[in-house]
């Protein structure tokens, strides 16, 4: 079952009966795009949306929430650290509004709610994105969604899209994960913004996909332009072909086997000379809790193999017979991977 997505009230702070206001929510949801890794038309429609005096003090209030927890000392990564930040925030305020007299009560509070931040970290570490998005997958589910122009989307495990479709442009932003898209043939451009990676259709069938240092794009059939922001490059797909992508540009298309590529349509994972990292984190978007992979030399270890993904348990002890490295499990919900 889907689970429902928290709004932005529930990072609220429990003292704080006023309810958060359109331009409050509009400054957290820009905070988290320009935070990852925005458009070019991103920036330029956020620099227009700043221009407003109580927009511009909006955002520099999250920007304010967002160091406040980077000075906490967290070893946290930059999501996690978005995540919490909510909660250190109330931390910071119990602790500068409660008199001397309550001291004690304080701690507690501020022990509860760095209890609050560990369950997040494990459970939710994704918070602030899904806010800002429009749909959003549970960790195991694939979900199938139609969107107003007739064009569909199947969205895979653990991943998020924002949708804008106006009468120039359809665009989807994708947050994290992956989707396939079915795009209904218009006039209208239909571009699909994934990490610094843009493809480009006016009516086709394909697979986009956010890994950990860029993108990758699968065409079924159609025609698709591939274009990044740091290089003036520009990839036209054929169908059956695949390309890469990250901060050093477009790699080059290459033939692949769509069954395999796409197996995840129907909760397969096929994988060829992948990073144990990347591998891991297909597994972790189907499990409930984290996997922490130690070691550099570890992470980019090269696998092949194919997995079913809907026990996700069973996945890692393969991976683990492929790569064969220590395994630890915590409660069953948080797993330590060393050599």
């Amino acid at each position: 079952m889907h689970r429902p997505r928290l709004r932005v009230e529930d990072l609220k702070m429990e003292h704080d009966s006023r309810p958060m206001s359109q331009t409050e929510k509009e400054a957290i949801a820009w905070f988290t795009r320009m935070n990852g890794t925005p458009s070019r038309a991103d920036r330029k429609h956020f620099e227009t949306w700043r221009k407003t005096v109580s927009h511009a003090a909006a955002y520099e209030k999250i920007a304010a929430v967002w160091a406040s927890a980077d000075s906490a000392g967290l070893s946290v990564t930059k999501d996690d650290q978005a995540a919490i930040a909510g909660h250190l925030t109330r931390i910071a305020d119990l602790r500068s509004r409660r008199s001397a007299g309550r001291r004690a009560s304080t701690v507690l509070a501020a022990l509860l709610a760095l209890g609050g931040c560990g369950w997040i970290w494990l459970e939710k570490p994704h918070i602030l994105q899904d806010m800002s998005a429009d749909y959003v997958t549970a960790r195991g589910e694939r979900r199938s969604i139609s969107l107003q122009d007739g064009s569909t989307v199947l969205l895979d495990a653990d991943s998020a899209i924002s949708v804008a479709m106006d009468d120039d442009e359809r665009r989807i932003d994708l947050l994290r994960g992956a989707a396939y898209f079915e795009v209904r043939p218009s006039g209208v451009p239909f571009v699909v913004n994934a990490a610094n990676g843009h493809s480009r259709v006016l009516g086709t069938a394909f697979d986009v996909a956010v890994s950990s240092d860029g993108g990758s794009v699968t065409l079924a059939r159609g025609s698709l332009e591939v274009s990044t922001d740091d290089s003036p490059d520009r990839v036209v797909l054929k169908p059956g072909e695949s390309v890469e992508y990250d901060r050093e540009g477009l790699g080059a298309p290459a033939a692949v086997e769509l069954s395999e590529k796409m197996a995840w349509h129907e909760g397969r994972f096929v994988f060829n000379d992948m990073r144990l990292a990347d591998v891991l984190s297909q597994i972790e978007r189907n499990r409930n809790g984290r996997i922490v992979l130690i070691g550099n030399a570890l992470a980019d270890r090269r696998i092949s193999g194919s997995l079913l993904l809907s026990d996700a348990d069973a996945a890692l002890n393969s991976v683990q017979s492929i790569a064969g490295f220590q395994m630890q499990k915590l409660v069953g919900r948080l797993v330590i991977i060393r050599p």
